[in-house]
């Protein structure tokens, strides 16, 4: 890490896209045992705090580089996030995660200053994540089970929640949970609890055993009676990037998907580095007049079919990106951001997991031994790709086009 050199926070997050690039390669060179141990990525999230690229994490007012909008960057950081994933996949959705929960509470959600300046310092000097413990076995969205009741002096939360991502090295989670007394979310039951993973009543289950995405430490966490104190807890949305106040149009959704479209993205560009470097340094040629497989003609086509593939949806996401930013300072059609966000999310998992689904094609049989882990990048890129289905948004982009039905509204993660 030595060629890397903090960067001191100025402007904007542009000038972190570079240390994202260095990170990407540090990162890869221990991605199969990251892979293979599924243990919490806890060197790479401390080489990222170490370059000081947490500073894309926090508004300006609290010494980061992002102004009152996100929004403003939200490019920038599609790219820094992308760089990340296809250095080590699980890496940058932990980070990612992190960023988008600590925007939030920095910049626009009731936690108190007292409370901000103390999670403030235990960040910067101690490098303390958040994770978001948000998800429940429920089948309509935002409906919980988890609960919580006024106590004296704050609150007391009991549940269960799911695939809290990075939990198993994070020191703090934020959750949804359902006040008591109250029906629903839609009767104005929805509270936010900041609460520490170390508290008395917290169990980490650690029970994340999946095919892919190993390494997020995405564990379910139950909360036994556990006490969160004022200053800590509050009502209603979250605020941060889940609006924009100037257009009053919620547009978390696209922003959200283009972030999970890097991630997925990185994966095919990390299996397409993996493929080369196996092609240049272990096949044989096919053709005794070439030197190596570099020449081979047939691969060669791959390769650039391959290439073009996540360059295209790379192209895509930086679109996507753009069109957030045209409808927060001008307004205009909601669908047309939908629809840029779902054009992103298709063509990158069409892109990586054809990439990483094709690489053992080209590397051969012995690349699939477990030294390699090659099959990490269709592994992971077929777990994210689950997190909605590919397969509703081609319809709802069809339907837009062919007939201008608006896609339902997907503003709101």
């Amino acid at each position: 890490m030595a060629e890397i050199e903090r960067v001191v926070p100025q402007k904007n997050a542009e000038q972190f896209v570079y240390v994202a690039q260095h990170l990407r390669r540090e990162f890869e060179k221990t991605a199969a045992e990251v892979d293979a141990s599924g243990a919490y990525p806890a060197d790479n999230m401390r080489m990222i705090h170490e370059t000081g690229l947490d500073a894309i994490c926090f508004p300006r007012e609290w010494g980061g580089v992002i102004g009152s909008s996100p929004h403003e960057d939200i490019e920038a950081i599609a790219e820094i996030i992308t760089e990340l994933s296809a250095g080590e996949s699980s890496t940058a959705q932990i980070f990612n995660v992190h960023r988008g929960l600590t925007f939030e509470l920095f910049s626009a959600s009731a936690l108190s200053n007292e409370r901000k300046k103390i999670l403030h310092r235990e960040m910067m000097e101690e490098d303390a994540r958040i994770c978001s413990p948000a998800a429940e076995p429920t089948k309509k969205r935002f409906s919980f089970q988890t609960s919580c009741k006024p106590v004296a002096g704050g609150v007391a939360v009991e549940g269960t929640k799911y695939f809290a991502t990075g939990c198993e090295g994070s020191r703090y989670g934020v959750a949804p949970v359902l006040m008591e007394g109250r029906a629903s979310v839609e009767e104005g039951g929805l509270h936010w609890v900041l609460i520490r993973l170390d508290a008395e009543g917290v169990t980490l289950n650690h029970d994340w055993d999946n095919m892919g995405q190993r390494a997020t430490g995405s564990s379910s966490i139950t909360f036994n009676n556990v006490f969160v104190p004022d200053g800590s807890h509050w009502s209603g949305s979250s605020g941060g990037e889940r609006s924009n106040p100037s257009a009053g149009k919620s547009i978390s959704g696209p922003v959200s998907q283009i972030m999970m479209a890097g991630i997925i993205l990185g994966m095919g560009l990390g299996a397409l580095d993996a493929m080369c470097k196996y092609i240049r340094e272990h096949v044989r040629p096919t053709n005794p007049a070439h030197k190596d497989q570099t020449e081979d003609p047939i691969t060669q086509h791959h390769i650039g079919r391959y290439s073009t593939m996540l360059s295209a949806a790379r192209s895509a996401n930086r679109d996507a990106a753009r069109s957030v930013v045209k409808f927060i300072r001008q307004g205009g059609a909601r669908a047309d951001v939908s629809v840029a966000m779902m054009h992103a999310k298709i063509s990158a998992i069409d892109a990586a997991i054809t990439t990483a689904g094709e690489l053992h094609r080209l590397c051969g049989g012995q690349s699939t031994g477990n030294k390699y882990r090659l099959d990490r990048f269709w592994r992971n890129a077929r777990t994210l790709s689950t997190h909605d289905s590919q397969d509703v948004k081609l319809r709802q982009v069809g339907s837009y086009i062919l007939g201008g039905v608006e896609p339902p509204a997907n503003f709101v993660t």
